[in-house]
């Protein structure tokens, strides 16, 4: 049930705040439970983050370990999964489960009532009994206030800006900062063919190949869990030498801390290589020093070297974005990350949760679905008889995109016109309680 153009109506037992793949995990988990959720989305679509990234970006985690709980990502979709192709797998989640997903509602604020929670929104105020934020961890772009910037002549943009490499093809780009989407861009932006590359680097990123001899290394992160940091980390820099050797001759030193000790300490993830080491050795691309003011149409760098760039493209990281939505709440610490963690009850604030902001070496996208269950888990046991026997309000037939059916029976579901391949639908769901009774009822009739 998608609607465009909402009004509020009455309260749905529980609100979730976004329609990415946390906040649609999320509403999975609880439907499987018979807890019926409205998820609020400021975009036009599901998946907005995906869809405001470059054309080619992937997933770095392998497809069958990336996609969400019942329904699987086809085969035919590649081992590593393209922004376009994951996009349309999240679009037709959402209607094999039949979420109710309200689009173009932005929440602007989140306050305590005396039965719950209330969501200010642009579409009216939300009451609720429990409210799940899955807003997204890498939400807004951050690009630092470097003196003399607002007086440099040519584009100073971030990476989430930047719709397609191919853009740049051609121009003298200076990229500032080596970390995940910087080390992944580097590679495109060589590929496509950037007159010049210069990659600012402030701290040596840890960098991984995303398989070795054909082998995904994404499974092994998994199993390396069980580990102790420590040797988690000397096994993440015996395969990461075993597959680029020295990068020091190329300017990028070997880090002092492992990448589990620096995700532990910083929150800092591991960089995945996708082109960006060959580039480096074959010098088409070249590291300079930290990038720390503008003159005029110069760059200086920390070594006192200019640069003259086209254009200076800033993958500096994102923030979370929470501060207006819940940091009057007590609930943030001073990173702006939930006090309670990812996928927790908040012990301060009974009712309100948050989900996908853990990072992992494994990657975020298998945390979702367990960190979804575990909610959904937590609800259906505090308020047994919370959602049960509530209907959503109906939809009119132009307003009502959901695929007709029993419920309980499996669903074959196609993609849109133009994609490739069929979505596999999973196992049916058991029926929830009402439908058990219902069933039950019948058979005595």
């Amino acid at each position: 049930m998608i609607t465009p153009n909402p009004t509020p109506e009455p309260a749905p037992p529980v609100v979730i705040v976004g329609a990415g793949s946390a906040g649609l995990a999320t509403a999975a988990a609880l439907q499987r439970r018979g807890i019926h959720a409205v998820i609020l989305e400021q975009g036009s679509g599901v998946a907005t983050s995906w869809r405001n990234r470059h054309g080619e970006l992937r997933l770095n985690t392998i497809r069958w370990l990336s996609d969400l709980p019942g329904l699987r990502i086809p085969r035919n979709r590649g081992r590593w999964v393209t922004r376009d192709d994951y996009i349309d797998y999240l679009e037709q989640l959402a209607r094999h489960h039949r979420l109710d997903i309200r689009f173009g509602v932005h929440v602007q604020q989140l306050d305590r009532t005396p039965g719950g929670w209330r969501l200010t929104t642009s579409a009216g105020d939300w009451d609720t009994d429990q409210v799940v934020i899955a807003t997204g961890y890498d939400r807004v772009p951050w690009l630092p206030d470097w003196p003399g910037r607002a007086e440099f002549p040519h584009p100073v943009i971030h990476v989430a800006d930047l719709r397609r490499a191919a853009d740049l093809a051609g121009q003298r780009v200076l990229l500032v900062g080596a970390g995940n989407s910087g080390v992944e861009i580097a590679g495109h932006l060589v590929d496509t063919g950037v007159d010049a590359l210069w990659v600012s680097v402030r701290t040596p990123p840890n960098i991984l190949p995303r398989q070795v001899a054909g082998v995904p290394l994404h499974p092994l992160t998994r199993a390396l869990r069980l580990l102790p940091e420590r040797l988690r980390d000397a096994n993440a820099r015996t395969i990461a030498r075993l597959a680029f050797g020295d990068l020091a001759p190329h300017g990028l030193p070997t880090p002092t801390q492992g990448p589990y000790q620096r995700l532990r300490t910083t929150g800092v993830t591991v960089a995945v290589d996708q082109g960006f080491v060959n580039h480096l050795k074959a010098a088409r691309l070249q590291i300079v020093a930290e990038l720390t003011k503008f003159a005029g149409s110069d760059v200086v760098l920390r070594d006192g070297q200019r640069l003259r760039p086209d254009l200076v493209l800033a993958a500096t990281g994102f923030r979370r974005g929470l501060e207006p939505l819940a940091g009057h709440l007590g609930v943030l610490n001073a990173d702006g990350l939930p006090r309670s963690g990812s996928g927790q009850a908040s012990p301060d604030a009974p009712g309100l949760w948050f989900l996908g902001y853990r990072t992992a070496i494994e990657g975020n996208l298998r945390q979702h679905p367990i960190e979804a269950r575990r909610i959904a888990r937590a609800i259906a046991q505090t308020q047994p008889n919370i959602g049960r026997g509530r209907r959503a309000p109906a939809l009119s037939n132009s307003q009502d995109h959901r695929r007709q059916g029993p419920p309980d029976r499996p669903r074959e579901v196609t993609t849109n016109p133009g994609s490739r391949g069929r979505l596999e639908a999973a196992r049916p769901h058991p029926p929830a309680d009402g439908a058990i009774r219902r069933q039950a009822k019948r058979r005595s009739s």
